[in-house]
C-alpha cells in the first residue's frame, strides 16, 4: 500500500471507527444502566455524572493546549485527559470510565490532523492506564488498592506506549508524512544527541516516551488523589446518596 492508498484508506476508516465507537459506547451505557439498576443506583445522577466527566475530558483533551516538556520532538505531547476519566471511573466502575473516554475520542476524531492515528493511539493509551487501577479498587474499595492500582497502571502504560511507538507510531507517521526514517531520527537526535544509530527507535522510546509518560502520569495521579475526596463530596450531592456511601467510599486498612 502506497502513501496516497493510506492515506486514503484511513480517512475513510476514521468515520467507520466513528461508526464503531458509538455504538460501543451506547452498548456500554446500556450495560452500566442495568448493572447499576440491580444494585438500586440512582440512573438519573449516573446518567448525568456521566455526561459531565464526558464533557470535562472534552475539554481536556480537546479545547486545553496540550504541551511538551522540552526534551521531546513536537509530537510527543502531554495532555491531561486522564484526570476526569481516572475519577468517574472510581464514581462508577471501569465501564463508565470506558465509555468516558470513547465520548472524548469521538468528538476529537473529526478534528484529527493524524488520520485518526493519534485519537487511537491515545485511546489505548488511557484504557491501559485507567483500567488496571479502576479495576482493582471495584473489586477491593481499600486504601492500599488505590496506590498499588496506580503504580501498575503506570507500570503497564508506560511499557505499552514505548512498544506502541516503536511498532507502531513511528513507523505510521513515516509513511503519512513522507518523512523518512531517517529525518525522524535526525530530529530526536537534534534534540538528545544520543539517540542514533540502528537502534535509534528504542533509545528514543527510552529516553523520551518513557521519560514523558512517568511525568505525564505523575502529574494526573498526584491530581486525581487530591480531586477525588473533595469531589465525592460534591457529587454526594447530585441525587440520592445511597450508591456513594455503600460502594465508593475507601474503607480504611484494618
Amino acid at each position: 500500500m502506497n502513501v496516497e492508498q493510506l492515506t486514503a484508506f484511513m480517512s475513510w476508516f476514521k468515520w467507520v471507527l466513528m461508526g464503531l465507537m458509538i455504538a460501543l459506547a451506547i452498548g456500554l451505557l446500556v450495560i452500566s444502566i442495568f448493572r447499576f439498576k440491580k444494585r438500586n443506583v440512582n440512573l438519573v445522577k449516573f446518567i448525568t455524572v456521566t455526561g459531565i466527566f464526558g464533557a470535562l475530558a472534552t475539554i481536556l483533551y480537546v479545547l486545553v493546549p496540550d504541551f511538551g516538556l522540552g526534551f521531546t520532538p513536537p509530537w510527543l505531547k502531554v495532555h491531561l485527559d486522564e484526570i476526569a476519566i481516572f475519577l468517574v471511573g472510581y464514581m462508577y466502575g471501569p465501564l463508565s470510565a470506558v465509555v468516558v473516554t470513547l465520548i472524548k475520542t469521538l468528538i476529537k476524531l473529526p478534528m484529527t490532523s493524524t488520520a485518526g492515528v493519534g485519537e487511537i493511539g491515545d485511546f489505548f493509551f488511557t484504557i491501559v492506564f485507567v483500567l488496571p487501577a479502576v479495576i482493582l479498587y471495584e473489586k477491593r474499595r481499600k486504601l492500599s488498592s488505590v496506590f498499588i492500582g496506580l503504580g501498575t497502571s503506570m507500570l503497564l502504560q508506560c511499557v505499552f506506549a514505548m512498544i506502541m511507538n516503536v511498532y507502531v507510531l513511528i513507523p505510521f507517521y513515516s509513511a503519512l508524512y513522507h518523512l523518512p526514517l531517517e529525518t525522524l531520527e535526525g530530529m530526536c537526535s537534534s534534540i538528545m544527541p544520543a539517540i542514533k544509530g540502528d537502534n535509534w527507535v528504542w533509545l528514543y522510546a527510552l529516553f523520551m516516551v518513557l521519560p514523558m509518560n512517568l511525568i505525564k502520569d505523575a502529574i494526573v495521579i498526584v491530581a486525581v488523589l487530591l480531586l477525588y475526596k473533595r469531589l465525592h463530596i460534591l457529587i454526594e450531592r447530585i441525587g440520592n446518596n445511597e450508591y456513594k456511601k455503600e460502594v465508593v467510599e475507601p474503607q480504611k486498612e484494618e
